[in-house]
Formats: C-alpha cells, structure tokens, sequence
C-alpha cells in the first residue's frame, strides 16, 4: 500500500480547497480590456510556469478544464490532488508520452474541455516555453492564454522551478495577456519563434503580478 499516493488522493484534495478558500484573488489588467475579453474558458489553452501553478490551478478549478500532468512518481501525486478538485488529467510531457498526450489533449479540445499546461514543465529549464503549448494549439485550433501568478506573502521551495506555495489569507494576484493564435499549419521550422513568444507573453504576466505582490507586501510593512 502506497501511503503517499492515498494520502494524495484521499486527503490532498480536502486541503488545497480549504487552503484555496483561504486565499483572496485579484486580477490584473493588463490591456485595457476585461480579463473575460481574454481568457475565453471553454477555447482557450492556458499556459503558466510549473511555479505558480497552484494558485491558478485552485481559481480555475470549476472550469472543465483538461491538463496534462508528467508521467513521472509527482506527477501521480499531482494527477490524484487535482483530479480530486475537478480536473480531466492526461499524462504525458515533453520526455515521457508526449506524443499520445497531444492526440488526448485534441480530443479533449474536440469534447470542450479548456485546456492547461505549465509550458516549462515538469523540469525545465524554468521559464522557458517548451514545445508542447505550441504544438497543441496549432493542433486544437485553440489560442494560447498567457497567465500570470503572485502571493503577497508565501513559501518558495527550493526546487528548480522555485515552486510557490501562497500563505494561507495572503492575496493572490493574477494576470492573463493576449490570446495568442498559433496557425494550424505550423511549420517545424517556426516552432521556436512560437515558444519565445509564449515565454515573453508569460514572463509579462508574471512580472505584473509580482510587481503588484511586490508592492501590496511593502503597504504592509
């Protein structure tokens, strides 16, 4: 009997609503336009880095939302908590079943799930889009929605992604950019100049919410 595995599937749900529910969420504007102009849940991928992907996997979680979660021992533990918070899990990544996980994420897409993926997952380099979002939008026909995340106050672990944990009551900012279409022609040699547009589009997201927490963490010293 795996403790680990039934402690995440049993009890790791329970305490990430109950630490979700703690949180205070704000988005951020970031162009002038409503976020829901942006982020179109039921057409959309949603992109953001490994790090921050609690707090906006706990803002999304009523949303049918289809992910792609790593192949690997965490990414077990991983499938079972968000499973247990209202996510369709498809496992595969860039190093392990990325090919089945793109025909399982198009069929996601075909039956309406929204999508989500942490571009830079599940181990890096940090920051850094991989392929996998670019290749599932050209397949989907979905845009790609850039997000963002930051806690005024929370833990970062020592991992290579500097994995945050926000405190429980801090406020959470969030971001979201531009859709942005990927044609479905797509050809191998443009791949890359998609993903660094990916990574800037994030990196902006990101630096708005941290510039935010930032601030809010000073009005409060």
């Amino acid at each position: 009997m795996d403790l680990t595995m039934l402690a995440a599937q049993y009890m790791g749900p329970a305490f990430l609503l109950a630490l979700g529910r703690s949180w205070r969420f704000r988005e951020i504007d970031l162009a002038g336009a409503p976020v829901a102009d942006r982020y179109r849940a039921g057409a959309s991928i949603h992109a953001l880095w490994h790090s921050q992907q609690l707090p906006l996997t706990l803002r999304h979680r009523k949303e049918n939302i289809a992910v792609i979660v790593s192949q690997h021992r965490d990414g077990e533990i991983i499938a079972r908590m968000v499973q247990g918070i209202g996510y369709r899990t498809i496992r595969g990544s860039s190093t392990r079943g990325g090919s089945r996980a793109l025909q399982e994420f198009a069929r996601a897409a075909s039956e309406g799930h929204p999508l989500a993926i942490t571009t830079d997952g599940p181990q890096g380099p940090a920051r850094q889009c991989k392929p996998g979002a670019v290749l599932a939008a050209a397949r989907t026909g979905y845009p790609i929605v850039p997000a963002g995340a930051a806690a005024v106050r929370g833990w970062t672990f020592n991992s290579w992604d500097r994995f945050v944990v926000p405190k429980p009551g801090s406020i959470v900012y969030l971001a979201y950019g531009d859709p942005i279409s990927v044609p479905t022609d797509l050809g191998e040699d443009s791949v890359a100049d998609w993903q660094a547009r990916v990574t800037e589009a994030q990196n902006a997201a990101s630096a708005a919410c941290d510039a935010a927490a930032a601030s809010a963490a000073g009005r409060r010293r």
